[in-house]
């Protein structure tokens, strides 16, 4: 289905159920906001592995520049 078509849908609601519609919306927004959130998550172990990796690459000084980490930080979450 298209984005045209929707868009069509839409607007051949009564007015009376637009705001059903909104909500709605608002929720497989939602839905979909949290599914792309879910690959995210990390059990305690695998985090403090990474942790660990994280604060000895920073004694030896392998670090990113700070624009370079924020940047990639962005793109992860834009």
């Amino acid at each position: 289905m298209s984005y045209e078509s929707v868009c069509e849908q839409v607007k051949a609601l009564p007015e009376n159920c637009l705001e059903d519609a909104s909500k709605y919306l608002a929720f497989l927004l939602y839905q979909y906001n949290q599914s792309k959130y879910e690959s995210l998550s990390e059990t305690q172990e695998a985090f403090s592995k990474k942790m660990q990796k994280g604060f000895e690459d920073m004694e030896n000084g392998r670090v990113t520049p700070l624009g370079e980490a924020f940047s990639e930080i962005r793109g992860r979450f834009a």
